[in-house]
């Protein structure tokens, strides 16, 4: 009788731990298509009696690989929002082989100007020249409208961001107590741990970020520059939007607990991560694509300006076709918001009152400037060299990244160039950052995650354990009737 009781012992802890063991694996395959999920094992144990038990239920991790992972997607969301910002920028400038370019609307200037030049007594060939001059000014100013817009755009996400931070740290710190303090059944606080390591993806996005574990497995975070994010509980985030973003303006500093993390001077910056994406664009990427665009206007007003045609002259020059702020501007100067405030003077506008035939024969800065004194109707001098200026070389600044000794047609092209470089470029590294973090994030998937092949041929393997376990039941069941059929 005895040796049936231990049977029988024995044969209820099979069956309780093949059902033990299926619930885990149950889990798993539910589970599968949750990405923060790590996969659950079945610790066994051996009880006193003899009979296997479940000690405990195990979580799948593996520490270091969850900081590449972390990494790798920090810099990949922020490779990601500067592609954006260059394919914006990129459609600005336009490809200079398009029609739809700055370079090939200065280029259209140009001939038209060739064009008018052979006949200077055609006003429609005139109002062709001053129909593709307001073109010029017209994408001038869209395209610094757009590139203020870019930066806006960057500085109200710098904001959304710092927001979301602040949220996903508040969460954090929910989930890290609940862990540390033992809080809840051994499921939650597995479930906790999954969810704490989702905040931790979902973290990194925004800002670059690494990790530490402590005692009780407590979680530190720092940002990518040192800055504390996290120590038992959140730091604060703080981030004050631009009230505009005037050309040559610079953006406020993301803050993390009073230290600066983005701009020039902070002693923490950031690298990696969205956040320093929309900081780098707000205030290095399109701040530089503006003043190319201003040091192209700039050109173009002097180019057009005219001279005192006495000599010796005495008269200082002043606008001519293209004006902005009443003076000629320095090429050496950084001339912010040039390219926003670039019109056509008036003076040769019929629509505004006043006459094409200034092109020809000058006077933009009163009768002291006219060239074309007498009036011919065939006086090409002064057309011929508003059609050679845009050619004619000007010494423009290299501090905007392009320029020297160039002439105004080729700073155009440079500045197409500049942009598609630099979009090729951001691309390049954001297929590289994709690369690494697909790769990280499979391995991580195989090491930690769900394999619903192994999962199903675990719980095949269990079946057949629980069978044999039900089978072994059933003949015990039958020996104890037949010895208590015979007793009685």
């Amino acid at each position: 009788m005895a040796n049936l009781s231990t049977a029988l012992n024995s044969t209820l802890a099979g069956l309780s731990l093949s059902a033990a063991q299926s619930a885990v694996v149950s889990r798993n395959v539910t589970s599968a298509g949750d990405e923060n999920y790590a996969r659950r094992t079945a610790e066994i144990t051996t009880l006193p009696s003899g009979n296997p038990a479940v000690a405990r239920v195990n979580r799948s991790a593996d520490r270091q690989l969850l900081e590449r992972f972390l990494s790798s997607s920090s810099e990949a969301s922020g490779k990601q929002v500067a592609i954006d910002a260059l394919k914006r920028m990129s459609d600005l400038t336009g490809d200079p082989e398009s029609d739809s370019s700055i370079s090939a609307a200065i280029g259209k200037l140009q001939q038209e100007l060739r064009n008018y030049e052979t006949n200077p007594a055609s006003t429609t060939l005139g109002l062709s020249v001053l129909e593709s001059a307001k073109n010029v000014a017209r994408k001038l100013n869209d395209a610094s409208a757009e590139i203020r817009a870019i930066r806006e755009d960057a500085d109200k996400a710098m904001a959304g961001s710092a927001e979301k931070i602040n949220n996903l740290l508040a969460q954090f710190k929910v989930l890290n107590d609940s862990v540390v303090r033992g809080q809840g059944t051994p499921d939650e606080l597995l479930d906790a741990l999954d969810q704490r390591d989702g905040v931790l993806k979902m973290l990194s996005e925004e800002i670059g970020i690494r990790t530490v574990i402590r005692p009780n497995n407590d979680v530190l975070i720092y940002a990518q520059g040192g800055a504390v994010l996290f120590e038992a509980s959140p730091r604060q985030v703080s981030f004050v939007p631009a009230d505009n973003l005037e050309p040559g303006a610079i953006g406020n500093s993301l803050i993390i607990d009073g230290v600066p993390v983005t701009g020039a001077s902070a002693p923490m910056p950031l690298s990696h991560g969205k956040i320093a994406a929309y900081a780098a664009v707000r205030d290095t990427a399109a701040p530089q694509l503006s003043m190319q665009l201003d040091q192209i206007a700039a050109g173009l007003i002097l180019a057009f300006s005219e001279s005192d045609p006495a000599t010796p002259s005495v008269l200082p020059a002043v606008e001519g076709l293209f004006r902005a702020t009443g003076s000629i501007p320095l090429l050496g100067d950084s001339n912010y918001g040039l390219a926003a405030a670039i019109e056509i003077n008036p003076l040769a506008d019929p629509d505004q009152g006043g006459s094409v035939l200034m092109l020809r024969d000058g006077g933009f800065g009163g009768a002291a400037y006219v060239q074309n004194s007498d009036g011919h109707a065939g006086y090409q001098a002064r057309i011929a060299s508003l059609a050679d200026s845009i050619d004619a070389i000007q010494s423009f600044p290299a501090s905007t990244g392009i320029g020297g000794n160039i002439s105004l047609k080729t700073l155009s092209i440079q500045s197409a160039s500049w942009v598609e470089t630099q979009r090729q470029s951001a691309q390049r590294a954001l297929d590289i950052s994709r690369s690494v973090a697909s790769r990280t994030s499979d391995t991580l998937a195989r090491i930690t995650g769900v394999n619903i092949d192994q999962e199903m041929a675990a719980l095949l393997d269990l079946e057949k354990s629980y069978q044999a376990s039900s089978k072994v039941l059933s003949i015990v069941d039958s020996m104890l009737a037949t010895l208590l059929q015979a007793v009685s």
